[in-house]
């Protein structure tokens, strides 16, 4: 599968029981090989992924602290869902899948988000996307330069056309 320009700003996918996924595409000019280990070994994550620990293991614990102005949960945990090297990572509702694209590779990251709360469905997926786009500009940094990566400003994805989002959201929710 091809992802066009647009996915790198990624798009939504809404599901029927009130969960929605957000899904990016990158084409990265590295091996698939090099893409797993910038996503599981400990000192490639450092760089650009600081506040992650992984059990790189089916069952293994994983914990995120999320550092600066996280608009969202400050830590998550939970289990590998998937554990299958070099091509899918799954941390709770976190996918990294993997595949060859020519010489390089084609990065699918996807994350379920289940809305609560006050805030409206529109208001937290611009949240956990811009999120995720920073963190994924990071990683290909990262993979570009060995080097580790600073955090750098959200996108206001406001103002950003996203595939499957709806910019005509209903009021904020309540529990």
């Amino acid at each position: 599968m091809t992802a066009d320009t647009s996915s790198k700003y990624g798009r939504v996918i809404k599901h029927g029981d009130g969960r929605c996924t957000v899904v990016f595409e990158r084409h990265l000019p590295h091996p698939v090989e090099k893409v797993w280990a910038a996503i599981t070994d400990p000192d490639h994550l450092a760089r650009w992924f600081p506040g992650i620990k992984v059990e790189l293991r089916q069952g293994g614990k994983f914990s995120i602290r999320f550092g600066g102005d996280c608009d969202g949960p400050s830590h998550v945990s939970g289990e590998v869902a998937i554990y299958e090297p070099p091509r899918r990572l799954q941390l709770g509702s976190m996918l990294y899948e993997l595949e060859r694209a020519g010489t390089g590779c084609l990065l699918r990251f996807s994350d379920v988000l289940q809305f609560t709360g006050a805030r409206s469905n529109t208001d937290i997926a611009n949240s956990v996307l811009a999120g995720w786009h920073s963190y994924l500009d990071r990683l290909e940094e990262s993979l570009a330069t060995g080097a580790a990566t600073e955090p750098r400003p959200e996108l206001d994805y406001a103002q950003i056309q996203v595939a499957g989002r709806s910019d005509a959201e209903d009021a904020p929710r309540q529990d």
